[in-house]
């Protein structure tokens, strides 16, 4: 049985512009997705982390950076719009 996962997604992009578009359209793909601000995202999926790296690799250059990992509770946060808060909340589970 495929685990349904929340991953945290940070990256950085050494020309923005250039595959800014096409990486945030990957990232929003998920469906279910929250900005944590920055370039950092959080996102709900069944695949692996490498799978998700692997589909987000295909809009950056040899000289981006990228991280993939899962987050599961505890977690803690301040700062965040109460509808990331939410998200979090809603999403993130043991």
């Amino acid at each position: 049985k495929q685990m349904i996962k929340v991953y945290i997604i940070s990256y950085d992009l050494k020309n923005p512009g250039q595959n800014y578009e096409k990486l945030l359209a990957l990232i929003k793909s998920y469906g279910k997705w929250a900005r944590l601000g920055g370039s950092s995202y959080l996102v709900v999926s069944t695949q692996t982390a490498v799978q998700i790296r692997d589909n987000l690799k295909t809009a950056l250059d040899s000289n981006d950076k990228l991280f993939v990992g899962t987050l599961t509770l505890p977690a803690a946060w301040a700062g965040m719009p109460d509808e990331v808060s939410n998200w979090i909340r809603n999403n993130l589970t043991e």
